[in-house]
């Protein structure tokens, strides 16, 4: 009996992508030639992988910013920054935080609106303060779009990410910053000529400037996949891995398009939200069974509501029922209701204040 259960596991032990080395070593295994070769034809290496195309980052309105915690000193109160950049001008704002608990972020959130009071919308990843109470009622009472993005989607922040990266350039890496100075280079950072803005300042930016930035930035978009469309995924680089795209063996199916990203599955139903970067389109059929580190599936309808828990019971599109927080189906946009729980209020007479305030 072979020691290897499949060609899985031989591939990891040799990894030769060459059919004259890995197809002996198979052989010798008790795999058969032609199962070892057609393995091989799933192999990235035979794939070649486009260069990623990256969505242009913008907002296709005035005063929409990107958002982040400037992390300074971890001590418990120590002294940390909330920044704020808008998308299109690139002007920026920080503010002082006593460490980077939700009070904090509320505060200095109520500072920015005091002095940027026609914020149209807000853009920040999931951090635990940003999703508190305080912060998001911050944003429902004062009609801000905010917007959470996850994991594999980072990229969407790129604008508040360099924008960080560029202030501890300026600093160096591990130093200690205090208010005044931080102030010095926020202002100097505004004031500077910036090569995405046509070498403008961010300062010097007009309303008719934004507009035709926003119209250059909407002409472009680089992915064009579409229900029912069979996509492999490319996997992230691993550290210290050698600079060779790997994308997996088997294939998955378009569902929907889903803000910046897609949704795609697997033949159990089972669904995972990617941007397209990470997707190349493919011939090959052989569907995968599931999708490891997936969501069990699309939520297809809400069955009950649990006020006392702010949990839903749900049931997935392949049947299956569970209990969620009511967060987890707001999921992208934390302040306001999914389309699901619009329509499974829309039928019921009497709203809790838990779902009221979100409406």
């Amino acid at each position: 009996m072979s020691k290897f259960i499949n060609l899985d596991q031989l591939f990891k032990k040799y990894p030769w992508r060459s059919p004259a080395k890995f197809v002996p070593l198979a052989k010798r295994f008790g795999f058969t030639e032609e199962a070892a070769r057609n393995y091989l034809k799933n192999i990235i290496h035979d794939v070649k992988v486009p260069k990623a195309q990256f969505m242009n980052i913008y907002s296709k309105h005035h005063n929409g910013f990107q958002m982040d915690t400037f992390i300074n000193d971890k001590s418990k109160d120590g002294l940390n920054y909330l920044m704020l950049i808008n998308i299109n001008t690139r002007k920026a704002y920080c503010y002082p935080l006593k460490g980077k608990g939700a009070r904090e972020v509320a505060r200095a959130l109520n500072q920015f609106i005091t002095e940027v009071p026609d914020v149209y919308s807000i853009t920040s990843d999931q951090d635990a303060a940003y999703l508190s109470n305080d912060v998001l009622t911050i944003m429902k009472e004062h009609n801000i779009v905010y917007s959470t993005t996850e994991d594999n989607n980072h990229n969407v922040l790129g604008i508040i990410n360099r924008f960080m990266r560029t202030i501890r350039d300026m600093i160096g890496e591990n130093r200690y910053i205090d208010e005044n100075e931080m102030a010095s280079l926020i202002e100097a950072y505004n004031d500077s000529p910036h090569r995405s803005l046509d070498y403008k300042a961010p300062n010097n930016i007009t309303k008719e400037n934004e507009d035709a930035y926003i119209k250059t930035k909407s002409q472009n978009n680089p992915y064009d996949f579409k229900p029912n469309d069979k996509v492999r995924i490319v996997q992230a680089k691993e550290p210290f891995s050698k600079r060779r795209n790997k994308v997996s063996k088997e294939a998955y199916i378009v569902d929907s398009k889903a803000g910046n990203q897609f949704i795609i599955k697997s033949k159990d139903e089972s669904v995972d939200k990617l941007p397209g970067y990470r997707l190349i389109k493919t011939t090959n059929n052989n569907i995968a069974k599931t999708l490891k580190g997936g969501k069990r599936g699309i939520v297809e309808s809400i069955i009950s509501y649990d006020e006392k828990k702010n949990k839903y019971k749900i049931r997935y599109s392949e049947g299956t029922e569970d209990i969620i927080p009511a967060r987890n189906l707001r999921e992208g946009a934390p302040t306001k209701l999914s389309n699901l729980e619009l329509e499974y209020w829309s039928k019921k007479s009497k709203i809790p204040n838990s779902i009221k305030k979100w409406v």
